[in-house]
C-alpha cells in the first residue's frame, strides 16, 4: 500500500488539466480582452493592460479549477490511459 496521499497518475492528470485549460482560456480571453480593452477606452494602454490581466487571471482561476477538480474527484474516464495491444 502507497502512503501517498494523492496517486501520481491523478496528479499527472490534474498538472495537464491545469495547462490544457488555462492554455484554453488564455488562447480566447486574452485576444478578446485586448480588442474589448482597446475598444472601449480609445485604445488607453493602462486600461489595455488591466483587460489583459483580467483575462489572465481568469485563465488561471479555469486551470486551477480543474486541477483541484481532478485532484477531489480522481482521474476522469476520459484521462485514464487503456492499453491498446498493437
Amino acid at each position: 500500500m502507497s502512503s501517498e496521499i494523492i496517486p501520481v497518475n491523478t496528479r499527472t492528470a490534474a498538472r495537464r488539466a491545469f495547462i490544457r485549460t488555462t492554455a484554453q482560456a488564455l488562447s480566447t480571453s486574452i485576444p478578446t480582452g485586448a480588442v474589448t480593452g482597446a475598444a472601449l477606452s480609445g485604445a488607453d494602454p493602462a486600461v489595455i493592460g488591466w483587460a489583459i490581466t483580467a483575462a489572465a487571471l481568469s485563465s488561471l482561476a479555469a486551470g486551477t479549477a480543474a486541477f483541484l477538480s481532478i485532484i477531489s474527484k480522481g482521474v476522469p474516464e476520459d484521462y485514464q490511459a487503456t492499453d491498446v495491444a498493437a
